[in-house]
């Protein structure tokens, strides 16, 4: 006799190894999230304090402008990053609306100023991630002369 179709146990032993996969998968998903929210932290205030550093050599040094401002040389977008004003960008965690990193332009004294704080993170395997990132400390605040 010919049969089309599965049987019932065909279907079931399916529906196992499917869940088994999902229950496997979904944390590992979880936590390559989370990973990419401190990465993405840490990585762009580093970056944009550096390069805040070195545009702002070449308008004031170069061009003889004095008159920048942050947002003149820096544009940070994307969820959760603000500039508060000209000279200072902040990202909040938007699950707690805690600040968790700060970047601050100060022309007249030739600083660019920024602060990650991993503790300000909703949850602990963000927290985690972040404070490994930063070398297992809680945060750090630093000043870049220029």
């Amino acid at each position: 006799m010919r049969r089309s179709g599965f049987t019932l146990i065909e279907l079931i032993f399916v529906i196992v190894v499917i869940g088994i996969l999902a229950a496997v998968a979904i944390p590992k998903f979880k936590n390559l999230k989370q990973h990419a929210e401190a990465s993405a932290v840490v990585k762009t205030t580093v970056d944009a304090a550096q390069q805040a550093v070195e545009t702002a050599v070449n308008y004031i040094d170069l061009e003889n402008n004095s008159t920048i401002t942050l947002t003149d040389i820096v544009t940070l977008k994307g969820k959760g990053w603000t500039a508060s004003d000209d000279n200072n960008y902040t990202y909040t965690d938007l699950a707690n609306n805690n600040e968790v990193a700060s970047i601050a332009l100060d022309v007249t004294n030739r600083k660019v100023s920024y602060s990650i704080d991993c503790t300000k993170f909703n949850d602990t395997i963000t927290q985690d991630k972040c404070k490994k990132l930063l070398g297992n400390v809680d945060g750090i605040s630093e000043t870049l002369e220029f």
